[in-house]
């Protein structure tokens, strides 16, 4: 598959809480960046995602990492709205095969809503 539409950069998060308070993690760190491209969400995952109250909004394929999670947050240049500047939460990891037989790593993507901080 040709990784032609864009850029996706992966953001590891930090916990910049003090101790013994209540989480805050800040995205500030990058992980990861590779060109990436746009795959169809298909009904069976869209439908999958809402079971779990998940919106499945974006399906991305990005070279082999398997060091990224659903912990982390993908940003997209170009980005396709406006909601929190392209970031987006990963939803699902999974490692194949593309056409070609190249080691490739598809992402499942929910865009931020401006409640949920990148």
């Amino acid at each position: 598959m040709l990784l032609d539409s864009g850029i996706a950069t992966i953001w590891r998060g930090r916990n910049t809480a003090s101790a013994g308070s209540m989480p805050l993690l800040v995205f500030d760190v990058k992980y990861f960046q590779s060109y990436y491209g746009d795959k169809t969400v298909g009904i069976t995952r869209y439908w999958t995602a809402a079971a779990y109250d998940d919106r499945a909004d974006l399906l991305i394929e990005v070279q082999r990492n398997a060091g990224i999670s659903t912990a982390d947050r993908c940003q997209l240049v170009p980005y396709f709205d406006s909601a929190a500047a392209g970031y987006y939460k990963i939803l699902q990891v999974q490692h194949l095969l593309d056409s070609d037989g190249q080691p490739m790593t598809d992402l499942t993507l929910e865009r931020i809503d401006s409640i949920d901080s990148p």
